[in-house]
């Protein structure tokens, strides 16, 4: 996906490659799932996985408490 950063640069975001990583993880079958297990609304993960957003700190946070990912790998997953 293609979103603006604050500088107004393109940037490229595959955040649906760490989502769906975490859905086969958890055999979870729907986003409303992964939003329950990570303590978010299913509302944010959708704007997420399309690009409209950025992953909030806050998402990659919980998603490394969850999941013990490393944060790193995370960002990583992200890109």
């Amino acid at each position: 996906m293609k979103s603006k950063d604050t500088t107004g640069r393109w940037t490229i975001q595959k955040p649906h490659k760490l989502f769906d990583y975490i859905r086969e993880m958890y055999n979870l079958k729907t986003d409303a799932q992964l939003a329950h297990i990570l303590g978010a609304r299913r509302p944010m993960i959708s704007k997420v996985r399309n690009g409209l957003v950025r992953i909030p700190p806050s998402m990659i946070i919980a998603v490394h408490e969850q999941t013990n990912i490393p944060i790193t790998k995370i960002k990583e997953m992200c890109k």
